[in-house]
């Protein structure tokens, strides 16, 4: 009889192990998240109401916020859009992928400029990994929606593991954000399904909503890349009129942010908006992270005449300066992200973060080894933890269309360094003390100052960045 009890016992243990593991893997194959990344265009850190603007209205962005952590000391990996999208998408700093530059940006320099700066890679190399690619080895379906600026042909989205591509392609900005959107014939994905009138944000996000619906039973990846509020600003009459009433007395379009960005700042939240509604209603909302954030900072000087009307759009707020340049109003951004499974409501974060992360965060979550060396994985900070603490560094060894010029500049802690290369001039700044770099300290910190300078230049030497050179056409003024 014992020997009978013990068998049973031994063979019951047995079928509750392996009916355990058969739940644990069941429960696996569904545990990892759906991921939809959302990425503005020339969006700054002080046009959400969320981060303090008061004439912008974003009520879907300001909720997704409640509902997740808003990070305050969020960072794009550059000034400019297609340096800060290689490293969006491939969790490498600029300088590793020779993209420091917007693609198609860089020109011989002229005789009033006193340097010549280094040339840059016009795509974003096939060697380098993709967020899309990378997840194929969890089973994630993909879709790249939006702005690209990342090479034509073989360099598209559809050759790096998206298995849909809509409107990415070479090309950084539309040709005017009603339809047709671009030349006539150009996109039919887009334009064969639209019609006169219609407008690109709201048609990019039915696009999105269509994968959406089609993936719905499958772990999905969505790259949803806005083309707005870049130039040309235009936005939908209904909300231009709205902000044109808001503004009241002032009928010069001259204070910022500017009716027309304003209405195409929030189109962009409305649209974010049906996106989180249609989660909702199929049920995927707990278990689908949402991402949102910015390329780099907004647009806050007057444009090249071909996009000067309206131009400058918006400022931003506090931080000095914006788009084009390496003090904060140039590359903090807003970074919102929701992921209710794993991410406790209501928080906010003051950790600096940076684009990079975003590539090592995705692997982290979804249980695929691999890293890359210029990011981290935020998930400790989902759950409450930090981070290692690490320096930032952000190189543009060019002039800029927004008249920026040649620096690089380097955040340790709360201490933030600038080196300009055209006289080789320092600026520190202590960025809880003085969010807007207006009291530079390079003279009364000089020990803070030398030991920034030796990290900023240890972590150049590391990453093999190129650096501008004396122009020999140069002419002085």
């Amino acid at each position: 009889m014992n020997t009978i009890f013990w068998f049973i016992l031994v063979a019951l243990f047995v079928g509750s192990c392996k009916l355990d593991k058969t739940f644990k893997e069941d429960e696996q194959k569904g545990a990892n998240p759906n991921i939809i990344m959302i990425v503005a265009d020339d969006l700054g850190w002080y046009d959400l109401s969320s981060y303090g603007n008061n004439f912008i209205e974003t009520p879907n962005l300001d909720q997704l916020a409640k509902e997740g952590i808003k990070f305050t000391d969020a960072y794009a990996a550059a000034p400019l859009c297609s340096p800060s999208r290689a490293s969006l998408m491939t969790g490498l700093h600029p300088i590793k992928v020779n993209i420091t530059e917007h693609i198609h940006g860089n020109h011989p320099p002229g005789p009033n400029q006193k340097l010549k700066t280094p040339p840059i890679a016009q795509r974003l190399n096939l060697e380098y990994k993709t967020i899309a690619e990378a997840l194929k080895a969890k089973d994630y379906k993909t879709a790249f929606i939006g702005k690209w600026h990342l090479g034509g042909g073989k360099f598209t989205p559809d050759h790096r593991g998206f298995d849909i591509n809509i409107a990415g392609a070479w090309n950084g900005l539309p040709k005017s954000f009603f339809y047709p959107f671009f030349n006539k014939g150009e996109k039919p994905e887009l334009q064969n399904s639209s019609k006169e009138g219609d407008y690109l944000t709201d048609v990019l996000t039915d696009k999105a909503i269509e994968y959406i619906n089609q993936q719905k039973d499958s772990t999905f990846f969505i790259s949803l890349n806005y083309y707005s509020p870049h130039v040309p600003i235009e936005a939908k009459p209904d909300l231009v009129e709205k902000y044109r009433k808001k503004r009241g007395v002032d009928t010069s379009e001259t204070t910022m942010p500017n009716i027309h960005y304003a209405a195409m700042v929030e189109s962009i939240d409305q649209n974010i908006g049906r996106i989180l509604e249609k989660l909702k209603e199929l049920n995927l909302a707990e278990n689908t992270l949402v991402l949102f954030t910015s390329d780099n900072g907004g647009l806050s000087v007057r444009e090249v005449p071909a996009f000067a009307q309206h131009t400058p759009p918006t400022d931003n707020g506090m931080l000095r300066e914006g788009k084009g340049y390496v003090y904060e109003g140039g590359i903090r951004e807003p970074l919102i992200i929701r992921w209710p499974k794993m991410i406790l409501p209501n928080q906010i974060n003051n950790t600096p973060v940076i684009a990079q992360d975003f590539y090592n965060t995705f692997m982290n979550i979804t249980g695929i080894e691999e890293r890359t060396q210029d990011g981290l994985s935020l998930l400790p900070l989902f759950k409450n933890d930090s981070i290692s603490p690490r320096g930032l560094l952000w190189h543009l060894p060019h002039y800029s269309p927004q008249h920026g010029k040649p620096s690089t500049a380097y955040r340790e802690g709360d201490w933030k360094v600038i080196h300009f290369y055209e006289d080789d001039r320092y600026e520190l700044y202590h960025l809880k003390k003085d969010i807007s770099e207006s009291n530079d300290l390079s003279e009364v910190s000089t020990e803070k100052l030398e030991a920034l300078k030796g990290n900023m230049k240890k972590m150049l030497l590391e990453l093999e960045a190129k650096f501008p050179e004396a122009n020999p056409n140069y002419v002085e003024n």
